[in-house]
């Protein structure tokens, strides 16, 4: 048996040293690695449906949008890769992130929502918006999408993330901003023939304007409503709507109403209730969307309101509801301005959840009074307490795994917009009339994208890249593992 020298132990006892400090050195290289790529994404996308990579239609189409777009994240980065969430937000901020490394025009923020609430105070503006930590906002030039985290994802079951099945991330943000980059003006168009007051919504067609709507009139009875209108406005009609009794196809104007709502548009009706009785067929498409106008009544409240005789009523604000979530930050203000309906007539809600024949159609109260109030027709109070002024339909479908709404919005009187409450600061219905333009006469786009499935995602190499990994695994380790070995040998011999 060799005898071990003191020389032969001290170059062995060196030996095991290195060999033991390489060993460590690459154990922690790769766990400071692995926790500096889950931090920072540094991440390969080897799918074979490139699930986490911007697509090449996605690039031919941000390549078509010059306008500035913002991308808003509310949660800060380290919580993007690292947080409760990461698993899903990272990789919606690393296509955001990609978007903005290849378009110029894409910006990205992080602002944590709880740090710095203010912030989103103006991206609170559609129906039901919800803003939290994981939320993401698209924003171009005051136009702006809000989404939720689930909505980069196909689940199976909507409300449960852990079910996610495809990555939509891509196609959803882009959707987005194709939806906030619109060059075209959004149209509102104003319904004539009916004895509308066209002088009377002068106010209300200049809160349009002001919000960057193109107005036009149209007798539906010659006209269709065109693919470019995002809202139809029915003010103060003295007579009917033309329905199943117009002899051609082309004059039946409910028909044209209907067709308008299924192509998600947004329907806004002023009815007064001296001519609610003579609206047959107007009144009975209402009702398919679950509103009913009370004929011939209006709404009294003599311990709220701004007239003696208590028909001018300051209606109360609600929370909670998706109608009023139209003007939440009306509900965010201390002391919020009043909003004022004259002679307004009650809107029963016929049902609250599941209408329609496929039970997809809500409604909700936008504005009530208060329960001091009572409804009166010719002078003899008929009924006490809180009645609808202000009411909201919504109308939900999935299209290829995305939601859409149609809305009916409906006012208890044409006064609402009546320019002694528009044109001045100390009333809120201005505020109520923009907010729910914004929020209802969105037009919806469908971006030409497609979502990712998981099922899709393993892992595959081109031969060029696999004969690239077994380089690296076979030559490159080793090599550098003798180098190692041979700077260690000539140091023990030149000892």
């Amino acid at each position: 048996m060799a005898k071990i020298t003191g020389k032969r132990l001290k170059y062995g006892a060196i030996s095991t040293a290195l060999t033991v400090a390489f060993i460590a050195i690459v154990i922690i290289f790769n766990i400071v690695f692995s926790a500096l790529a889950g931090k920072y994404g540094w991440l390969i996308d080897m799918t074979e449906e490139k699930v986490y990579s911007l697509s090449d239609d996605a690039r031919a189409i941000m390549s078509d949008i010059t306008e500035p777009v913002n991308i808003y994240f509310a949660s800060d980065p380290d919580v993007l890769m690292g947080g409760s969430y990461s698993a899903y937000t990272r990789y919606v901020y690393k296509t955001a992130l990609q978007l903005r490394d290849e378009f110029p025009n894409v910006n990205v923020e992080c602002v944590d929502v709880r740090k710095n609430p203010a912030f989103f105070r103006d991206f609170y503006n559609t129906t039901a918006t919800v803003i939290d930590s994981s939320s993401v906002i698209v924003e171009s030039s005051g136009e702006v999408r809000v989404f939720s985290i689930n909505a980069f994802y196909t689940c199976e079951d909507s409300s449960d993330l852990s079910t996610a099945w495809a990555y939509n991330g891509e196609k959803r943000l882009i959707s987005g901003i194709m939806q906030v980059t619109q060059t075209e003006k959004p149209v509102v168009v104003f319904t004539t023939e009916h004895g509308e007051d066209i002088t009377g919504a002068v106010n209300l067609g200049t809160i349009f304007a002001e919000n960057g709507y193109e107005i036009k009139v149209a007798d539906l009875t010659k006209e269709d409503i065109q693919d470019d209108c995002r809202i139809v406005v029915i003010y103060d009609p003295m007579y009917d709507f033309i329905g199943a009794e117009g002899r051609e196809k082309e004059y039946n104007e409910i028909e044209k109403l209907d067709a308008f709502l299924d192509r998600y548009g947004c329907l806004m009706v002023f009815i007064s209730p001296d001519h609610a009785g003579k609206l047959d067929n107007l009144n009975e498409f209402l009702e398919e969307w679950g509103i009913s106008y009370e004929a011939g009544v209006a709404v009294r409240d003599t311990e709220h309101a701004l007239s003696t005789d208590g028909y001018t009523i300051i209606p109360q604000y609600l929370r909670d509801t998706m109608g009023g979530s139209i003007y939440i930050d009306l509900n965010a203000l201390d002391t919020p301005p009043k909003t004022v309906i004259e002679k307004a007539a009650p809107i029963d809600i016929l049902w609250e959840n599941g209408g329609s024949l496929n039970g997809t159609r809500v409604v909700s109260p936008v504005l009530k009074s208060e329960s001091t109030s009572e409804k009166v027709r010719g002078g003899v109070t008929e009924g006490k307490g809180s009645f609808n002024v202000v009411t909201v339909t919504r109308e939900s479908r999935i299209v290829d795994n995305e939601y859409y709404y149609s809305y009916v919005m409906a006012f208890g009187s044409p006064s609402f917009a009546d320019s002694a409450w528009i044109e001045s600061n100390a009333f809120a219905n201005e505020d109520i009339i923009a907010a729910a333009m914004k929020a209802t006469g969105r037009e919806r786009v469908l971006a030409a994208l497609e979502f990712k499935p998981f099922d899709d995602s393993d892992i595959t190499i081109t031969t060029a890249e696999a004969n690239r990994l077994t380089v690296a695994c076979t030559i490159v380790i080793p090599l550098i593992l003798a180098v190692a070995g041979i700077v260690i040998t000539v140091r023990r011999k030149n000892r």
